[in-house]
């Protein structure tokens, strides 16, 4: 059991300490990525300097990035992990296949042993080239032919010639960096003392490992009991790192800077400014989603409502596909 425990509590550290650890929205977005890969206390994604080249060489060796191609994905995640999401709602955006691997946070067996010292989510097997974080996985999925043909041309058709997006708008301009920048540094480390802030809340944010199918029923228990307890204390660190005494207030600071500076108080569709959401609104789209289902994403979205709301409804058209639903505490539908 302590062995167990300390497992719990590395990978826990893990989980939350990148988002402890973000610099402000305003910083330099290359000192960023670069600072998110240092150390394994502070970031979800971080990574040796050598292990962190290796990851952007992969990146861009792999075969279907010269071809038309849809490349083969595979994606080892965390259900509730902010940067998974990030990533999916980039896959689901350009309609990629792929298949998804749910990882133990205790034993992280689904890793072992072809990930090398590499044991951080998520990673992707692109192809045959694995590729570490979700900023990597994202970088080197655009730069393959096949998404940026099949990006190109879904906003060719939805959009009006005056306001078509580009590649270079869509991945690289200085607003699309600002947000991601926001939903990555910010927005991310607010979630976990809203999800976790109480013993029942950590532990119904935990709940998704029932629906798991290849973890035990042991483990389905051990991975909700000391993950709840664990992120407890967990967000705990994060809120006196970040010197926050209400987290709640703090996530609706949060979403009123989205609000007022990403979407002009509601006059914008798209933080993107045109009629096509950029990697920005992706990028916070990611995160809000990954607490889909829990009292914090209902607090953010549905009882927020106004343009937060009007926003996400349209980006879970965009990228999910349908229309989304909103479920409150007590289990009611509502549009």
């Amino acid at each position: 059991m302590l062995k167990t425990t300390t497992a719990m509590n590395t990978t826990l550290r893990c989980f939350v300490g990148r988002a402890a650890a973000r610099t402000s929205v305003h910083s330099h977005h290359l000192t960023s990525k670069t600072q998110q890969q240092l150390a394994f206390v502070s970031s979800l994604h971080s990574q040796s300097t050598s292990t962190w080249l290796s990851s952007i060489y992969s990146a861009r060796s792999f075969s279907a990035a010269s071809t038309g191609q849809a490349p083969e994905i595979k994606l080892y995640q965390y259900h509730i992990c902010p940067f998974c999401n990030i990533t999916k709602s980039v896959l689901s955006y350009a309609k990629l296949d792929y298949e998804k691997v749910e990882v133990n946070p205790l034993t992280k067996q689904e890793l072992k042993p072809w990930s090398g010292d590499y044991k951080k989510v998520p990673i992707a097997l692109i192809g045959e080239e694995q590729v570490n974080g979700s900023e990597q996985i994202i970088d080197a999925l655009l730069d393959t032919q096949y998404v940026q043909q099949f990006l190109q041309s879904r906003w060719n058709n939805e959009a009006s010639d005056k306001d078509v997006m580009t590649m270079q708008q869509f991945q690289n301009s200085e607003n699309s960096q600002k947000w991601m920048r926001y939903a990555v540094d910010d927005l991310a480390a607010l979630l976990y003392p809203n999800i976790c802030g109480t013993l029942g809340d950590s532990y119904d944010a935990f709940s998704y490992v029932k629906n798991v199918d290849s973890f035990t029923g042991g483990q389905k228990i051990s991975i909700q009991m000391l993950g709840s307890l664990a992120m407890y204390f967990a967000a705990s660190r994060v809120k006196s790192k970040r010197n926050i005494t209400d987290e709640k207030k703090a996530l609706k600071e949060a979403l009123d800077k989205f609000e007022h500076d990403g979407l002009d108080g509601g006059k914008l569709s798209f933080c993107s400014g045109v009629s096509t959401p950029d990697l920005g609104d992706l990028a916070v789209f990611g995160v809000l989603y990954s607490v889909n289902g829990l009292q914090a994403h209902t607090d953010s979205i549905q009882l927020r409502g106004g343009p937060v709301k009007e926003w996400y409804d349209r980006m879970h058209l965009s990228v999910m596909g349908g229309k989304a639903q909103h479920q409150i505490k007590l289990g009611v539908t509502c549009d």
